[in-house]
């Protein structure tokens, strides 16, 4: 085998790599790159240099996960003028490094299992992806999943309706470890495996072939399908602004919108928190925001969909006091002006909307100007008047595991404020995590976003009347109903079963095989 290439042009072929995950995703989108975007980082490992490849792989994920979400520099310099410029590059830097740790299990077992399976490693490399991504989603708290780049382009989209955004993400690395292998095979001297890259090109068309016949199919279906009639609400004020003025010339100004919505519309969505106010009946809450949206819904003979507050107080049995708890909650109200359903959100926003471990710190959440919402436990499906709606909130709705719960909800109306975060990426990739769920589901989603970017994802993953981040919206848009119920909704991350038994079969192999 040659001897490894400069240490230096590795970094650099690493920094290459890493550079590319932004590109993948919005508003950038250059979704064919996927296909091949890994090959840099492939080829910077050598499997003589095991360490050099770790740091490789610190470098490439710090990197990566630094410049996918640098918006965080944005946030942290507008809300935390404390922290100076230089600051928040560095929190951006130790963003990166922690949540880029999964590539330091990835990269480095490329040579190991390839030596272990040889030809196999193909195959098995990306089901590695899948198992570490979703422990990601369980232990980093803010998930990431490679194949949603995929999110416009629909014939690969589809097999999301099968394994859920997992097999995409297996998809998208089986390429590159396919040519990663021609890539291996060409510096050891040694011939290309077509029957493997033949397999590979196998599996890819089956997915398009798949894709194809299965976007046809629910378009047919949703054709002859009812339609909502709901108005696109969205603000171009940021959250500096809401900051600088009172809470009521902000529910006013959502309010006159709403009212100048025409007759014969079925459905308004508020985004969440544009109601500044507490919506629960309760002593010491102002019933007047309450009672104005009753009128509105009545005088225009529609339902509402609102995102508020719910302050609630309960007895503290440790303390036998009264405590004052906090909820991001959605409200329904029904065209008889009636409020007949309130969710409250389950998974509230690490960092935003709590403190982890905040209890041990009871002060640094204030200091530090971060929320303390309570989580709710209902997963609560609304009764509409032409459809059952289920509202996850805002980072609800790129968790599969949550939105699985809103069980026989036949559309799924997503509220979210992503102003905090300006006009920056952050609000397209927002949108595209949660994007998937409408075709892992079989569900349409009425995604509406305080700022942008709102849009309605049908089953299929066509996606009808987005908007453009900070654009003052108020328009009655069409939502096809058609709901079709999916394999990856009854099962659930079966893919991610058989990935992790796949990895589990071959742990249990006595010794390293040599290379075929």
């Amino acid at each position: 085998m040659a001897p490894p290439p400069s240490i230096w042009l590795r970094i650099l072929a690493a920094t290459v790599g890493a550079s590319t995950l932004s590109l993948l995703a919005p508003p950038a989108n250059w979704h064919a790159l996927h296909w091949i975007a890994y090959l840099p980082m492939f080829w910077a490992l050598h499997p003589e240099t095991p360490r050099a490849n770790r740091w490789l792989s610190v470098l490439y994920g710090t990197l990566g996960v630094a410049l996918l979400f640098r918006w965080i520099v944005h946030t942290i310099t507008v809300f935390s003028p404390s922290i100076p410029f230089v600051g928040a590059v560095g929190i951006l830097l130790l963003f990166g490094l922690v949540f880029g740790l999964p590539y330091l299990l990835l990269w480095p077992s490329v040579h190991p299992l390839r030596r272990r399976v040889g030809i196999s490693w193909v195959f098995l490399l990306p089901a590695l992806q899948v198992v570490i991504e979703w422990l990601s989603a369980w232990l980093l708290l803010f998930p990431y999943n490679h194949g949603v780049s995929q999110y416009r382009f629909p014939y690969t989209w589809q097999l999301a309706s099968v394994t859920g955004v997992w097999g995409l993400t297996y998809l998208v690395f089986l390429s590159n470890t396919a040519l990663a292998e021609v890539l291996y095979r060409h510096r050891e001297g040694r011939a290309i495996p077509w029957a493997t890259v033949s397999s590979v090109v196998a599996i890819l068309s089956g997915v398009v072939l798949f894709g194809a016949w299965r976007y046809e199919r629910v378009e047919a279906a949703l054709r002859d399908a009812p339609t909502l009639r709901v108005a696109q609400l969205q603000s171009d004020k940021g959250m500096e602004y809401r900051m600088s003025h009172s809470r009521q010339e902000g529910f006013e100004d959502w309010l006159r919108q709403t009212q100048s919505v025409p007759a014969g519309t079925d459905l308004a969505v508020w985004a969440e928190g544009a109601c500044p106010f507490d919506l629960n009946e309760s002593p010491g809450v102002s019933e007047i925001p309450r009672l104005l949206l009753s009128e509105t819904a009545k005088a225009k003979d529609m339902e509402l969909i609102i995102g508020a507050g719910t302050r609630i107080r309960r007895l503290d049995e440790a303390t036998g006091e009264q405590v004052m708890y906090n909820f991001n909650s959605v409200y329904h109200f029904n065209s008889d002006g009636q409020v007949d359903g309130r969710y409250d959100k389950m998974v509230p926003l690490p960092f935003g909307e709590y403190l982890p471990l905040g209890g041990y710190l009871p002060g640094l959440s204030r200091a530090l100007g971060i929320g303390s919402f309570e989580a709710g436990d209902v997963p609560i499906v609304f009764d509409g008047e032409h459809a059952r709606i289920a509202s996850p909130i805002c980072y609800e709705a790129i968790l599969p595991s949550v939105c699985r719960m809103f069980t026989d909800a036949e559309l799924f109306v997503t509220v979210t404020n992503d102003a905090w975060f300006g006009d920056t990426a952050s609000p397209h990739q927002h949108a595209m995590l949660a994007a998937v769920r409408a075709t892992e589901l079989g569900v349409p989603v009425f995604r509406s976003a305080y700022t942008g970017v709102s849009m309605v994802i049908e089953p299929h993953g066509a996606i009808h009347y987005e908007t453009r981040p900070f654009t003052e919206v108020a328009r009655v848009v069409e939502v096809r109903l058609g709901h079709r119920r999916t394999f990856y909704a009854i099962w659930g991350d079966w893919f991610v079963v058989l990935c992790a038994l796949s990895l589990s079969v071959v742990a249990r192999q006595p010794r390293p095989r040599a290379h075929p």
